[in-house]
Order: structure tokens, then sequence, then C-alpha cells
């Protein structure tokens, strides 16, 4: 019995110490090490998904960048583990995704990767990219040269069209120098859009630019190109003003789009709980960064004709209108006089120039005051602009005041104009003597008061205080002790001040609770009038800028990752993030997608809203 449990115990410590021995094998598995990205062939300005994965062993070393000096790092890393045991075998693997933004075009490699794990050197793939220039078509589309910037550049060929893609369009592609040119930016999408930012603004070098007011939130329609159903937003719309003639070019410009994709099924053991996961309530997409580009611009610039241009033109262009007003056709000498000229219509007011009065002899001018009534309406420039004259007639008469003149360029019809207003006869009556006349003296005028100096009267008795002296009360000094604490407080007062005035992001943290509660009210409004639609897209833009206020990021564009990153920096839980963004993000889907709604479903998602923005609000 004896000698059968020393042999039982000597295999149970044999097999042991053979398990320890044998760890280090184990766990010192192979390292792989690869490298991929989600687009082979971007275009400069562009995002890319960069990954990299390091999978082996229970251990695994950490993972160094390569050089990215042609690259921009536009957020990341976000990592992923995930542990698998196979017959007993423990594997370990780690991902790293960057998003990346190629800042040149031409042939651009990313990698390799070396790593080094007990005594051994792995080496990832390298990665060889095409980047091609900012606003080039896809290798896989081809794109049809358009000869005129109003059609727009779509994908052409018979190949399906993407289900996003973006467009710019110019009203004209020939004008002259300083005419008008409206460009609008369309997006169209056929998947969920989530967020959105645009990259780098391009220079518009050689116009003048004005943006028109489309509001915070893009207006989707429905449009139907060859065939297929897109939703058309206008991202952006501006007005173009060539200051230089010849072929201009206006540079692509970038959006990213944050995208929502149906997830894919690869088991159908889990077809069952996919059906049940697919109620809205639970997240069965995925969500990823596009980046979609305009084509480049072209604009031929004509200089003005020469034929027919008056002396007085100055180089404005458009359709104007003329009115000039005088307050009073007779004053007094030395008494003011105003004159209102008037230039209203389309064009670009904003560079018209005063004109020139022509005055007789005796009239002091001042410089003009400028007033401007100018906006951005429909597909044109227009409203007024007015410049008041001051002048001041220093001789008697009848004056005739001679038109005043004013030349612009049309570009529809093609030819000059010269506006001009009616002669006008002003009265100058001569002014009253003395200072009546508006305190106007001549030197002749001043008479000589008197010619010698009064002595000052002698007192016999000396003169004696009727008032006690300030100085010798007890409150001069109580004044006198309390003033710099005054001094100090108003001064901490004024630091205080300055300081929150001069902090951006605490002033938008203080007022965007009383903008969200604003935003609720209407929203409530909306759901009782049946505009279920607008009060859910009330309620989550208020709800986004509140959350992008207490995260100290831009309203335009959320992304999901930087939010919940800033969200719990400010001590907000897991829960309250995930609410917050399934909230904005289902606000967007049922914006963009036209979702229908009711009463009960309006209902239930603006009081989950108003429970969100009560516990955000704690977290200030």
């Amino acid at each position: 019995m004896t000698v059968r449990f020393r042999h039982k115990y000597h295999s149970i410590l044999f097999v042991l110490i053979l398990a320890i021995c044998l760890l280090p094998v184990i766990s010192s598995a192979a390292i792989e090490l690869t490298a991929e990205v989600d687009n082979l062939s971007p275009t400069v300005g562009s995002r890319i998904s960069y990954s990299i994965t390091i999978s082996g062993g229970t251990s695994l070393p950490d993972i160094e960048l390569p050089d990215l000096n042609n690259f921009e790092i536009v957020m990341g890393p976000s990592s992923s583990t995930s542990i698998q045991m196979i017959n007993g075998r423990v594997s370990r693997s780690k991902t790293l995704t960057y998003i990346l933004r190629p800042l040149k075009s031409g042939h651009l490699s990313l990698g390799p990767i070396k790593v080094k794990h007990r005594r051994k050197t792995y080496v990832s793939n390298t990665i060889e990219l095409d980047v091609r220039p900012s606003g080039a078509p896809p290798p896989t589309v081809s794109t049809t040269p358009s000869t005129n910037n109003k059609n727009e550049a779509l994908p052409a060929g018979k190949a399906e069209l993407p289900d996003l893609f973006f467009t710019a369009t110019a009203d004209k592609d020939t004008v002259y120098r300083q005419e008008m040119v409206v460009v609008t930016y369309k997006l169209y999408l056929r998947a969920n859009v989530t967020g959105y930012e645009f990259g780098k603004l391009p220079q518009a070098r050689g116009f003048w630019q004005e943006e028109f007011d489309i509001g915070t939130r893009p207006v989707t329609r429905d449009v139907t190109i060859r065939g297929q159903s897109y939703k058309m937003a206008v991202m952006r719309k501006i007005g173009l003003f060539p200051t230089r003639t010849g072929k201009l070019e206006l540079e692509p410009l970038v959006i990213d789009c944050q995208v929502e994709l149906p997830r894919s099924r690869t088991r159908r053991s889990r077809d069952t709980m996919d059906r049940f996961f697919d109620d809205s309530f639970f997240s069965r997409r995925n969500r990823e960064m596009r980046s979609v580009s305009t084509e480049r611009l072209t604009l031929s610039v004509l200089d003005l004709p020469a034929q027919g241009k008056p002396l007085s033109f100055k180089g404005d262009v458009g359709d104007m209108n003329l009115r000039v007003s005088y307050d009073k056709n007779q004053l007094s000498q030395h008494d003011a006089l105003t004159i209102n000229v008037t230039i209203s219509g389309t064009g670009y007011l904003k560079s018209v120039d005063a004109p020139k009065l022509t005055l007789p002899s005796g009239f002091e001018q001042f410089n003009p005051t400028v007033t401007e009534k100018i906006r951005l309406s429909g597909g044109v420039m227009k409203g007024s602009k007015k410049f008041s004259y001051l002048l001041i007639p220093r001789r008697s008469g009848t004056f005739n005041l001679n038109p005043v003149k004013f030349s612009y360029f049309n570009p529809e019809t093609e030819r000059y104009k010269t506006l001009k207003s009616r002669m006008t006869r002003i009265i100058v009556n001569p002014a009253e003597s003395g200072l009546a006349s508006g305190g106007w003296i001549e030197r002749s005028d001043v008479a000589l008061l008197d010619s010698d100096i009064r002595f000052i009267k002698e007192l016999n008795s000396p003169l004696t205080a009727t008032i006690r002296p300030i100085y010798n009360s007890i409150w001069f000094y109580i004044a006198l002790s309390i003033a710099p604490f005054l001094f100090l407080l108003g001064l901490g007062t004024e630091v205080i001040i300055i300081s929150q005035m001069s902090d951006p992001a605490a002033l938008r943290r203080r007022r965007a609770p009383e903008k969200m509660r604003r935003n609720l009210k209407e929203a409530g409004k909306n759901a009782r009038r049946g505009n279920f639609g607008q009060a859910i897209e009330m309620a989550g833009k208020g709800l986004s800028e509140l959350a992008a206020a207490i995260a100290g990021i831009p309203t335009a564009g959320i992304i999901s990752e930087l939010m919940s990153k800033k969200l719990a920096e400010h001590g907000a839980d897991v829960e309250l993030t995930t609410e917050v963004l399934n909230l904005i993000q289902e606000a967007d889907r049922i914006r963009f997608s036209g979702a229908t709604l009711n009463n009960d479903s309006t209902t239930t998602i603006l009081d989950r809203i108003s429970k969100a923005v009560s516990m955000l609000e704690k977290l200030r």
C-alpha cells in the first residue's frame, strides 16, 4: 500500500514538473504581425483606416508606429483585444487602429513594423499606397469631363453609383470680372450618415468669397439619379466674385462622414439571436469614417470691354440704382447740409466706393459716413449702400449743385450704364451777426471789453471758516481705510469676470443648458401640433450641442469615440454616455431617413432626452 502511494505521488510530481518546464514553450508561441488599410488608392486629404494586428502567445509586446511623415494622424489609436483557447492552447491578439490622412499625392509606403520579443525580431508586411490628387476620380470609376459646371459631376459609366458621393456645381462657367458665381456643394447618400465634418476648406485664390447661410442642420430631400433613389443635402453654398481674368480654379472640398452600415451575419446558428437583436433598441450596425471629395472647378473670367467705358466707371458690376436726397434746400450760412447718396440693387455692393461730389467754391465737405444693408438671398447679393455727406456753406447766395454720377457694367446686357441725379438748387442765407449765427465770429467782430485792471479789495479782518473741514470728521478716516479694500474687491471681481469671458469653453458650457431647455420647450410644442419629426430634430440638436459643450468638442461632425472619451473625463459613466450617443444617432437617423413617427414614440424619445439632459447638467 505504501509503495503504491509513493509511486502515485512520484507520478503527480513528474507531471507538475513537466508542465512547468513546458509552460514557457507554450506561452512563447510564434508572434504574427500584420498591417492593413481599408483603401489602397485614397486621395490627398481623405481618410484611411490603418490597422496593426499582433497575435501569438499570452504575452504580447508593445507596438510602435513606423515613420508617418507623409501622413497626419486624425484619430487613434483605438485598441481591441481578443483571447482564444483551442485544444487547451491559449492565444491572444491585439489590434491598434489609426485614422490617417495622406498629405501629398504619389506612391507612399506604410511600414514595415518591427517588434522584438524574447530575443526575436518580427516584421510586418509593407503597405504600398497610390495616393491620388484631391478631387481625382476613383480608379475603378470613370468620370465624364463636364464642359458646363451646371451639370453635376456624377460618377459616370454603367457601374452602379456609390452609396455616398459629393459634388460641386457652379451656376455659370464663363463670367466677367467681379460678376457673381454661385457654387453649391451637395451630398448624395443612400447610407445613414450620423455625423460629418469638413476637411480643410479650399482657398478661393482670385475671388472674393461670400458664404450663404444654409442653417446648422442640412435639409435633405429625395432625388432620383439614373433610376436610383438618393437623399440629397446641400452642405455648403458660396458666392464668388472673380478679381482677375483668365482661367481660375476652385480647389476640391473634402467632407468626412461617419456612415452607419448593417453588420454582416456569418453564422446560421445565430439567426434567431440576430432577429432578436435586430430590434431598433440594439445596435446592429457598423460605423466607419468615409471621405468623399468634389472635383476641381474651372471658371473662365473675361475682362470688361474697353469700348463704351465711361470716365466715372470704377469697376462695379451688377444691376444697380441711384437715389440722391437733400435734407434741406434752404439754410443759413455756416449751417450743415446733408446729402444722402444711396446705391442699391444686385452685385458686389461691398466694393462700391463713395461717388465724388462736384461742389461750388465756398462749400466745406467732410468724409461721408457709410451704412450697408446687404444680404445673400437666392442666388444673388442684393441690398443697398448709403453714403451720407456733410457740407457746410461758408458763403451766402444761390448755388446749383451738380448732379451725382455713378457708372456700372451690367453682365446681362453686356453694356455700361451711367446713372445721374438731377441738378439741385440750394439757397444759403447770410448768417446773423454775433454768436447767433451758430458760433462763427470774424476776428474784426471781437470787441475790446475793458482796458484796465481791477485791484482786489483788502479786508480789515481775517477770514473765518464757516464749514468744518472734512478731514476733522471720523467718517473721512473710515472711508479712507475702506477704500483699499474696495479697490482690491473691485480688482478681484474684474479679474474673475475677465477670466470667465475669456474662456469660450466655460461660457459655452454655461449657456448650453438654457439653450437646451428652450429646444425642449419648442420640441414639446411641435409634438403637440403633430410635427413629430421637427420635435425630434430640435431636441436631438439641443442634446448634441449640450453634450458637445460639456465635452469641449465642436458640435458639427460629432465622433462617438471622442465624445465617449471626453464625457468620461467629466465624470460620465458608460451608461449615460451610451444613452446620449444613442439618442443623438437616433435623432440623426430620423432626420435623414424621414421615418414615420407617432405621438407615443415621440413622447418616449423626448422623455429619454429630458432624462439624459438632467444627468448631463450634473456633470457641469
